[in-house]
């Protein structure tokens, strides 16, 4: 029997995502279907029945007809339901379709959502749970389980390897607004010639709603939130696999095809150490701690977006680098400190005295100008924002800033130069090397990640603890000693 590498060699399993999870719990593994081809119509109008070609390859869905889904004479509109009969018996729900006016082609829609399998009520629409399949979730978790003893070598006849997978207890609660969650971890096994006999864990994530809710607002409410935190946690991109819709608690698992966000590259290769936060650090509850967690990226969601887009598409330029950092944390600053150069009833006191002075029917322009030069002026200066940040994560990065102790001044700078292009060179601008841009950007990233694992809880010990294994923050420790004494 072989076994994939990472068993054979008796060390600790890859934890991996099976993209199609074989579970009871499911109807079955997503199709491998692109495309379908068949007859489409609207529920008010099953006698009306156009052929033509649902995409599912693409940048979006799209459904391209032969001919008008609506009587000669009206217009194409949106509509929120159209149903599909494909070849091969296909009952198809598509919701959210979206008439482009422009396109060459008249009878052309982005689709929102395709349910495979049935023909859903347009007035009942909405989901009573829904199960997704995410990359990385297992080294989320942690999975666990698995289990090998021996070493593989010995006597003809003589055991001498043992695997072995003991099922693990699901993380599940209760969130706040009634919805019940769970995640689940497995080991399936597998076999096939060319691979030989392998075994990796799987996870996957359910949500049972109290009330049904549309497909919109379960992404935007459950799924995205959860694959954002993941992403952010495991530094990967995380993108859904497979999707599943029960209309009624007891009924029929419905495979849900959507356009879920994924990287614009494939990397295979996982940075090594790098986590920042795992399931297993949720408390006092999983259900307590995950709906605090989902709270706390809410508050820095603009913040958080930012950093979570470098992982799904690093820019190819390392000043957008930078600059894509220092936004995320100027936004975390602004979302979560909520620091201002001086009380706001000072700040008010003084613009009314100085545009008092402007109160002339002569001088409208000026005053409208003093208005919007003053509309910012109690906001703090990026660089204060920067020192803000650097005394909440010293006591975890006490040994990077030694090294770095101006950093704030110097990404306050690379920021200035890189936003305001076009400028002559001056007092306190300079040109600086992409190796100097990448540090910058890399130890402002770690800054972050730092800030957001002491908000979601962790304490200060846990967090030097696991930052003192990110390959990233080993890196960062190597380019502040090459670059101690630049400014």
């Amino acid at each position: 029997m072989s076994l994939s590498p990472h068993v054979a060699n008796n060390q600790s399993p890859t934890l991996k995502v099976a993209a199609n999870p074989r579970t009871s719990h499911y109807r079955g593994t997503v199709s491998q279907e692109t495309e379908y081809w068949g007859d489409w119509w609207l529920p008010a109008e099953p006698g009306r029945r156009v052929g033509g070609r649902l995409d599912l390859s693409g940048a979006i869905l799209d459904l391209t007809l032969d001919a008008a889904l609506v009587p000669k004479g009206e217009r194409e509109h949106d509509f929120p339901v159209i149903y599909g009969l494909a070849r091969g018996g296909f009952e198809l729900s598509l919701l959210g379709a979206n008439s482009i006016q422009d396109f060459p082609i008249g009878n052309w829609y982005a689709v929102s959502d395709v349910v495979v399998g049935v023909h859903l009520d347009p007035a009942k629409a909405s989901f009573a749970e829904t199960a997704v399949v995410i990359d990385h979730l297992t080294e989320w978790v942690p999975a666990r389980g698995i289990d090998i003893k021996g070493t593989g070598r010995g006597e003809p006849g003589e055991k001498v390897l043992e695997i072995s997978y003991t099922a693990q207890e699901p993380l599940e609660g209760r969130l706040t607004d009634g919805t019940d969650v769970q995640i689940s971890t497995s080991a399936p096994w597998g076999y096939s010639l060319k691979g030989g006999h392998t075994l990796n864990y799987s996870a996957s994530v359910r949500w049972k709603y109290g009330n049904p809710l549309a497909t919109q607002e379960i992404v935007l409410k459950h799924v995205v939130p959860l694959q954002e935190l993941v992403a952010w946690s495991v530094q990967r991109p995380v993108t859904v696999t497979a999707a599943y819709l029960r209309v009624r608690p007891d009924g029929e698992w419905l495979e849900w095809r959507r356009r879920w966000r994924k990287a614009s590259a494939t990397n295979e290769e996982s940075p090594i150490g790098n986590i920042r936060f795992f399931a297993s650090d949720l408390a006092p509850t999983f259900a307590d701690g995950l709906q605090r967690s989902l709270e706390v990226l809410e508050q820095s969601q603009e913040a958080v977006d930012l950093m979570v887009s470098l992982l799904f598409a690093a820019p190819e330029y390392v000043d957008t680098d930078l600059l894509l950092v220092a936004q995320s944390l100027e936004a975390y600053h602004r979302a979560t400190l909520r620091k201002e150069r001086w009380p706001e009833a000072i700040v008010r006191e003084r613009k009314q005295a100085v545009l008092a002075h402007f109160n002339d029917e002569d001088d409208p322009e000026l005053r409208e100008w003093l208005v919007e030069v003053l509309r910012f002026a109690n906001e703090p200066f990026l660089s204060d924002r920067l020192t803000d940040l650097h005394k909440k994560v010293e006591p975890v990065l006490d040994d990077l800033l030694r090294l770095r102790p101006l950093w704030a001044e110097l990404i306050k700078k690379m920021r200035n130069t890189y936003t305001h292009r076009g400028q002559k060179s001056g007092e306190g601008r300079r040109d600086y090397a992409p190796d100097e841009l990448k540090e910058m950007a890399r130890l402002g990233g770690i800054v972050f990640d730092v800030c957001l694992m002491l908000d979601l809880g962790l304490s200060v010990d846990i967090c030097r603890e696991r930052v003192q294994r990110w390959s990233d923050y080993s890196w960062a420790m190597h380019d502040a000693r090459k670059h101690r004494n630049t400014v």
